[in-house]
């Protein structure tokens, strides 16, 4: 007997992998679809070749057979905070990795190799830059030929992680995913990534962060040499340098950390904060009021306006162009 191609079928199979209803019908379906076609086989085929397109599922398995399949992937080592913890976040991704593709072929990023040594990247960021931040950050990844996506256009309840490296055209591509609200720890998160690649943890495939934590897993020397990078590229000589200080408010947190950059002009107040957070391992309500009043930059806003600018957007058809548009918020 044959079984008639309908949209709900589809939905149906999608939600077993946790691609419910409302997310596939506003990412992975164009804007002219209405629910006219549901029923309609011809258009129900073509609804369902976009819908493979966007979220990276392959077309035959989402048609024809039981299980749905994610299109296959370059090798992929998932970096956990617990090694015991054995639930990856596959779909998160798999729905990240497509929007690494889309961008790696809508740029014309050419890879430079980096410095190993993390003295020579911060030094080459201030001959441009009076410190080391987000922009700063940004600025140096796309000279390097680095594509950096803010992506966080998830399914609920589903597994996320917090940032991801996927190499692409010869060429890496940074995604972070993380929902801090501050440019500061998407400025750590950045630059742990460019730790990674330039202490040479990936050199093809992809790299899931699913977690980064100042405190890594000591099992992991790939993360605790990637945490130790990032600190230093962002802090130079000033790690935990509030170490003495005893602080029981917000403001007299940024007092100090502005006295710290005084004396040390080519470091940026946000990170001091962060990093006195870090360390102290409390207290994280005011750190977070603290960075707050220092920064009101909508999460990975900034990201994206790098990436809107640099994408040849003529490069997509009508329903990549839309969609880039829609997930990345630009």
């Amino acid at each position: 007997m044959t079984v008639t191609l309908t949209m709900s079928s589809l939905y149906a199979k999608l939600s077993k992998i946790g691609l419910n209803q409302h997310y596939v019908k506003n990412n992975g379906l164009p804007s002219w679809w209405n629910d006219e076609l549901n029923d309609k086989p011809m258009a129900v085929l073509e609804g369902a070749g976009y819908i493979a397109d966007h979220l990276n599922l392959n077309l035959e398995s989402l048609l024809v057979e039981e299980n749905i399949r994610f299109n296959s992937s370059p090798p992929t080592k998932f970096k956990q905070h617990n090694s015991r913890n054995q639930d990856h976040p596959y779909l998160a991704q798999a729905l990240a990795s497509r929007v690494a593709e889309l961008t790696a072929y809508g740029t014309e990023a050419n890879f430079t190799s980096l410095p190993t040594d993390v003295k020579k990247i911060r030094a080459e960021i201030l001959t441009n830059h009076t410190t080391v931040n987000l922009k700063s950050l940004l600025e140096y990844c796309w000279s390097k030929g680095i594509v950096v996506v803010y992506f966080n256009n998830f399914p609920p309840k589903i597994k996320k992680f917090a940032a991801l490296i996927q190499w692409r055209f010869n060429s890496p591509v940074i995604i972070l995913s993380s929902q801090h609200k501050y440019s500061a720890r998407l400025a750590f998160d950045l630059a742990h990534e460019l730790g990674h690649l330039a202490l040479g943890h990936l050199k093809e495939g992809i790299l899931v962060d699913e977690e980064i934590k100042y405190d890594c897993n000591q099992n992991d020397d790939d993360e605790c040499q990637a945490n130790k990078f990032a600190t230093q590229l962002l802090l130079g000589d000033c790690d935990n340098c509030l170490e003495d200080q005893r602080i029981f408010h917000h403001n007299q947190l940024i007092k100090y950390a502005q006295l710290i950059c005084q004396e040390n002009p080519h470091v940026d107040v946000d990170s001091i904060v962060l990093n006195y957070g870090w360390h102290t391992k409390k207290n994280w309500g005011f750190v977070q009021k603290a960075l707050k009043k220092l920064d009101s930059l909508a999460n990975g806003q900034l990201v994206n306006e790098y990436l809107a600018e640099r994408l040849d957007w003529d490069k997509f058809n009508d329903e990549s162009y839309e969609y880039l548009e829609k997930v990345l918020g630009v």
